[in-house]
């Protein structure tokens, strides 16, 4: 049973170093075989096709979103656990990014990838909800003066994060983008902070913003 896991595992880690590397379209499921160093009736008896291997790395991209968002539970959350938050949304996207790459046409080619798309994607406004109330309970931040402004804000991150990768591949300065380094993922997160300031109160923007 150790072994299937594995097995299992290990399917995964080579599609997403391919993938992310090449694009999903350029990797065949033989390729994705042999980069996990089984054989490919071994890949189908875990996986029947690419579109499935697809779906089970988007659970581990929700996966990982969530611990990376998760508050500390023994204490009031600071200034410096939003400021890991924006960083870490960067780490995240940059393991994950072929999906941000290609996330249009995959949803599009796969239904029922879609609508786990969207479910996540509800779960991480209501998530979003969340900090902001916590962050709001210690101190730090204000809420939206409505529902919808909140709802906006949610979609104005979301769209930042989501778009954050296309947009500096396609800039000419790191069009050949091989790693998001550090300085990336301050770009990031500085865009998200220059969009959560006005709901930040007066004492904690120099503390975020350092």
């Amino acid at each position: 049973m150790n072994e299937k896991i594995n097995n299992r595992e290990r399917i995964l880690d080579a599609a997403l170093r391919l993938f992310n590397e090449t694009g999903t379209a350029n990797v065949s499921t033989n390729l994705i075989a042999e980069g996990a160093g089984i054989s490919v009736g071994n890949l189908y008896y875990h996986f029947k096709n690419k579109e499935q291997i697809v779906r089970a790395l988007f659970e581990r991209f929700s996966d990982d979103t969530d611990r990376a968002f998760a508050l500390p539970e023994d204490r009031v959350p600071t200034p410096d656990d939003l400021d890991t938050l924006l960083r870490l949304n960067f780490v995240v996207l940059w393991r994950h990014r072929f999906f941000y790459r290609e996330r249009i046409a995959l949803l599009q080619r796969d239904p029922e990838l879609m609508v786990r798309y969207r479910v996540v994607r509800q779960r991480g406004f209501d998530g979003f909800s969340h900090l902001l109330r916590s962050f709001t309970d210690a101190g730090f931040m204000r809420l939206p003066v409505t529902p919808e402004e909140e709802s906006q804000l949610a979609q104005v991150c979301w769209i930042v994060s989501d778009f954050f990768l296309p947009f500096l591949e396609s800039d000419g300065g790191d069009a050949e983008l091989s790693a998001l380094e550090a300085r990336h993922q301050e770009q990031g997160a500085s865009l998200l902070r220059l969009v959560l300031r006005p709901y930040l109160v007066a004492d904690s923007v120099n503390n975020i913003e350092r």
